[in-house]
């Protein structure tokens, strides 16, 4: 049953109930047994503290979309993030899809599809064509998802979890 929603952009007073839930997310989706608790708290320190999420909520490259449950509480969220493409996409217009978490008690509700439609709404509507992302090469699910959604693999990095290194795929989308 799909749930219906409000999704809108965020700003910087919605920098504590951010840093809230990226913080819930993120455990949700990656603490055990998946990855030892030491990495994931190393991450949460150094990348989802309250005044980290408040720069990078003024920041003119993020856009941040928020999905608001019925009761006004946020239960899920994306971030697209211009940056400089892949090496696979130069010559393209392309903004990348930073993250698209929502809370575990919304998995399977539809609230993951509507936040990555208006993440390519919101793309198309900056002018971009092709959209991309990194997903953990373990991530089923979201590789799944992202499958569903028509994106498709590109290549691979490293990316540095806690302290663990790990691989994620690039994926991308034309919009």
């Amino acid at each position: 049953m799909e749930t219906t929603v409000l999704i809108r952009y965020a700003t910087p007073q919605d920098a504590a109930p951010l840093t809230t839930l990226s913080i819930q997310t993120l455990w949700e989706a990656f603490g055990p047994p998946h990855n030892l608790p030491e990495n994931v708290a190393a991450y949460v320190d150094e990348a989802l503290t309250e005044e980290r999420l408040r720069q990078e909520l003024t920041d003119p490259k993020s856009t941040f979309l928020l999905a608001v449950g019925p009761d006004g509480a946020l239960i899920g969220y994306a971030k697209l993030r211009k940056a400089r493409p892949l090496r696979q996409l130069r010559g393209q217009s392309a903004v990348e899809i930073q993250r698209l978490y929502v809370s575990a008690s919304q998995i399977g509700t539809g609230l993951g599809r509507q936040l990555m439609e208006q993440c390519l709404a919101e793309a198309r509507a900056q002018g971009y064509r092709t959209v991309w992302l990194g997903v953990w090469e373990r991530n089923e699910r979201a590789i799944g998802f992202y499958e569903r959604m028509g994106f498709r693999r590109i290549g691979w990095h490293y990316f540095q979890f806690g302290s663990e290194r790990q691989r994620d795929y690039w994926m991308s989308k034309e919009v």
